[in-house]
């Protein structure tokens, strides 16, 4: 099963969701997928959605799915690793309308450089990252969550303008 996750932010990520959709309408996506879509405008057709679900329900997908794929929210992203689940990251975009600024985009690439996870830059790209994420080997994440939070936002403040 695939988790995606886009937390509680105020803005929509119709882009994620109408790919995914269409992946699973197309059978390139074969598997079930879950989907917490917040507040998200689109809403899929072919797999089961929850705008927002309790902690519970969070954990008892993240227990349950292979690959986890998320929006590059620090506390998303942690979770999914301190899970041991591969982790898809798709950063939100200001281009889109889908953040204020694309620190999401600086977030992500942090993680993919410390070797923690894969990313999606170009939505076109998904099918083929959720193919062979599983062959990917991965960094061991045994970081210290509030020391790794702590060095992204001095990267953020150092590096945007």
């Amino acid at each position: 099963m695939i988790f995606v996750t886009v937390g509680t932010q105020k803005f929509q990520f119709n882009r994620l969701f109408q790919e995914l959709d269409r992946l699973k309408e197309n059978h390139t996506i074969q598997e079930e997928v879950i989907g917490q879509i917040g507040v998200t405008d689109y809403m899929p057709k072919n797999f089961q959605t929850f705008r927002f679900i309790s902690s519970d329900m969070f954990e008892k997908y993240m227990a349950a799915c292979r690959l986890m794929i998320t929006h590059a929210g620090t506390s998303s992203i942690i979770q999914g690793l301190r899970n041991g689940k591969k982790v898809l990251v798709v950063p939100r975009r200001k281009a889109f309308a889908e953040h204020v600024d694309d620190h999401q985009v600086e977030i992500a690439n942090l993680f993919k450089h410390k070797n923690y996870v894969e990313t999606v830059n170009d939505i076109s790209e998904l099918g083929s990252k959720i193919k062979t994420i599983e062959t990917r080997p991965f960094a061991p994440f045994h970081g210290n969550s509030f020391q790794l939070i702590r060095s992204i936002k001095q990267y953020l403040l150092d590096n945007i303008s």
